[in-house]
């Protein structure tokens, strides 16, 4: 069985479309909303899918997704942002992993029409492929025992994805499935194209050099 865990904090708007592409899947799996202290009705949404949501008074992603894992049963864990959804066939393709491949993601394609969504996700997709370092975005997916053996996530403020990514790579082989996977564009909605660019090009390289993760945070989110 596999476990999907959907870290949340005030979604009630994406989240009915990512848990109805959840239990659309025909797979049996276990879903987990681990919250992160929501104040709108993302909870009841949660709620209504499944009886396992739980709830921390502040939001951390690391965390949420550490959490969450603690209550999965399934032997693979797929963790899904809550403004993503599944295409059909996701699932299937998780259960047909051979035992060799330890974890991996999601090719990934963003809402929207604009071009310039287009070419990052390809540009991510192509990034990750050769890398295999792989963005929360695109549906990081881990065998529980491998997890487990890792630690979990590292409760950094930003660029956790990444960091458990690179250390995935040393437990075994990883691989990008295809999709679809499709994730929100709202990130990039109110920046420009250059801004966007530069930004990603600016965490990925301090992070890699050692910057305080709080300092990538707040240039990469603005300060709050």
């Amino acid at each position: 069985m596999i476990s999907v865990i959907v870290p949340t904090c005030n979604e009630e708007q994406l989240l009915p479309g990512c848990l109805d592409s959840v239990s659309s899947q025909g797979v049996d799996c276990q879903l987990i909303v681990s919250d992160g202290g929501s104040t709108d009705d993302t909870l009841k949404i949660g709620r209504r899918y499944t009886d396992l949501v739980i709830t921390r008074a502040r939001p951390n992603l690391a965390k949420q997704l550490n959490a969450g894992a603690s209550l999965a049963s399934g032997h693979i864990l797929l963790f899904l942002h809550a403004d993503s959804r599944l295409f059909s066939g996701c699932l299937a393709r998780l259960e047909c992993l051979p035992e060799k491949i330890v974890g991996g993601a999601f090719t990934m394609q963003l809402g929207g029409n604009r071009l310039f969504y287009r070419l990052l996700a390809l540009g991510g997709n192509m990034y990750c492929r050769f890398s295999r370092t792989y963005f929360g975005d695109r549906g990081i997916f881990v065998r529980t025992r491998v997890f487990n053996q890792m630690g979990g996530y590292a409760e950094l403020p930003i660029m956790s994805d990444v960091e458990f990514s690179r250390r995935l790579k040393s437990q075994g082989k990883t691989v990008l499935l295809p999709g679809q996977f499709i994730s929100s564009s709202r990130k990039f909605e109110q920046e420009r194209a250059w801004r966007s660019l530069y930004l990603i090009f600016y965490a990925l390289i301090a992070f890699r050099l050692k910057v305080d993760p709080a300092k990538i945070k707040n240039m990469y989110y603005g300060k709050k």
